[in-house]
């Protein structure tokens, strides 16, 4: 006697998995199941029976059924049960962390600077620096800056080197209200996702602008974008300059550039084009400190002027390493790549430059000191370890309006 049973699995799987979509669904499939288990298991301990039926002699006996037969049976349906049961649990937890990480894309963090446009004459200090990524470096180098308490921060490019920004604005997130950010290559050129993270987050149109603080006046620029002469970046950057300049409330005017105009010998070079173009227009009209990235290393020049035979060597105004005059003196320009993101060697030194060095991770701080008639910009670089004070410069000026606001 047989007795041959038929079910297709596959069949009754796909069935479990489209019921399971709803609560009763899966209190149904999980009766079901059990039910299906106990009735299979019915089956084939009748099949047992029958198939070992056998005639001993010319009497007719029923061979009593073996119990290990039985139990291995038994215990193969249940084991059956259980892996279905956790293969489809497994595609549910799968399909799951995919919707929480779409859902983590499309977070908008609305990180900004609130105070923007404040014209208090009051002494305030602000922090840069750039290429950061999102080691346990770049941690340690948001918390020393939370430490000094800073009324802005200006990070100047590769903030994230993932394929999304995602890591970065979280740690970034004590700053969430002092933000004003310079995108770089890795920002820009990691896919279009990755820079309308950061647009949608800080409220970008256009990746270049300019802002005031308490009389000061910043300017971000694009390098990864068209900065020819006849660009529109170029063109906003000479009219606003000019404004600035004219600016009786201004004292001074910081510009933030991911490329580097001047830089010793590192990972990359000086971007010819950029100081070729940009230089002159910040002599002319009296750019006081230019921050930069891209080479993961620290180095900070003596005020410089444009030298038009030869942009690759500039005039030194002034060769002491601190206590500048910008009245009389030309522009800083100051590499602060140490966020966090690994480290470039340096395989010289240029002659324009008043220190560099490598192999630290940190930030430069920026304490402005409003005084009438004078007021002072001091820049310290502090190291994570510890943090420990590699460089410091300070530049001195009277202010243009001594009747202002105090």
């Amino acid at each position: 006697m047989t007795i041959v049973v038929l079910f297709d699995r596959r069949a009754l799987q796909n069935f479990f998995i489209i019921l399971r979509q709803s609560e009763i669904g899966r209190n149904l499939v999980h009766i079901a199941r059990r039910n299906i288990v106990i009735i299979i298991g019915f089956i084939a301990v009748f099949f047992v029976v029958s198939s070992n039926s056998v005639m001993s002699s010319e009497h007719s006996a029923l061979a009593k059924p073996d119990k290990n037969d039985i139990s291995k049976i038994l215990k193969k349906l249940r084991q059956d049960f259980r892996d279905n049961n956790d293969d489809d649990n497994k595609k549910e937890k799968d399909n799951n962390d995919n919707d929480k990480d779409d859902d983590e894309q499309k977070v908008n963090y609305n990180y900004n600077f609130a105070d923007e446009g404040d014209k208090k004459r009051k002494n305030f200090n602000f922090v840069a620096a750039g290429d950061f990524g999102c080691s346990k470096n770049t941690k340690k180098t948001v918390s020393n800056m939370e430490d000094k308490k800073p009324e802005l921060v200006l990070p100047v490019g590769d903030l994230s080197y993932d394929k999304t920004a995602t890591c970065w604005l979280d740690l970034i997130s004590p700053f969430n209200d002092k933000l004003k950010v310079t995108l770089g290559h890795h920002d820009v050129n990691d896919g279009g996702s990755k820079l309308n993270q950061y647009k949608e987050t800080f409220g970008l149109d256009k990746l270049y602008g300019s802002f005031d603080y308490r009389h000061v006046h910043f300017i971000t620029m694009a390098t990864e974008s068209d900065l020819d002469k006849g660009s529109d970046q170029y063109k906003f950057i000479q009219e606003d300059l000019k404004k600035a300049s004219e600016d009786k409330d201004i004292d001074w005017i910081i510009v933030t550039s991911y490329g580097p105009f001047y830089t010793s010998p590192s990972a990359h070079s000086a971007e010819k084009e950029l100081r070729n173009l940009y230089h002159p227009l910040f002599e002319k009209y009296g750019v006081d400190l230019v921050l930069q990235a891209h080479n993961h290393n620290y180095q900070r020049t003596y005020p410089l002027t444009f030298n038009p035979n030869d942009s690759s060597k500039p005039t030194i105004t002034n060769g002491f390493t601190t206590g500048y005059n910008s009245h009389t003196d030309g522009t800083i320009f100051a590499i602060v790549g140490t966020g966090g993101e690994s480290f470039y060697t340096l395989e010289g030194r240029e002659p324009y430059m008043a220190t560099q060095f490598g192999g630290k991770f940190g930030f430069l701080n920026i304490d402005i000191s409003n005084g009438n008639p004078h007021t002072k910009l001091t820049g310290t670089f502090y190291d994570n370890k510890g943090s420990d004070v590699t460089d410091q410069f300070t530049i001195e000026k009277e202010i243009k309006n001594k009747n202002g606001e105090e």
